[in-house]
């Protein structure tokens, strides 16, 4: 008897940056989002899917809007989107899954790429 596996990732590595890339731009393409980033507490982006100058300006202002509690005024390529930050913290690292657009399923799409991304830095 033959089994027949159903894989459900498509694409994979064992470089971590081009796993990051690829869990990144699978999260983007099902979520509908603009861009997603993955970035460091100092705003420079570790992996990123979507549009390059978003994605830097994301980077850049995600640590800082995940600390406001008041919130901020965005930079010019964010200004008028639905910006959204989650913390995650890696081996004592802290880090940043930000996204920009994004329908009601969301939320659901960044928890599952956070699991991904922690599962890819997390791995020995």
């Amino acid at each position: 008897m033959t089994w027949l596996f159903d894989e459900r990732r498509h694409r994979r590595s064992t470089d971590r940056f081009l796993a990051l890339r690829y869990q990144l731009e699978h999260a983007r393409a099902n979520a509908g989002l603009e861009a997603l980033v993955l970035c460091d507490a100092e705003g420079l982006v570790v992996a990123s899917s979507g549009d390059a100058a978003v994605c830097a300006e994301l980077g850049a202002i995600a640590p800082l809007m995940a600390k406001s509690v008041m919130g901020m005024p965005l930079p010019p390529l964010l200004r008028g989107a639905e910006v959204a930050i989650r913390p995650l913290t890696i081996h004592g690292q802290g880090l940043y899954l930000a996204s920009v657009g994004g329908g009601v399923a969301r939320d659901a799409h960044l928890a599952s790429s956070r699991t991904g991304v922690t599962r890819i830095l997390a791995a020995n």
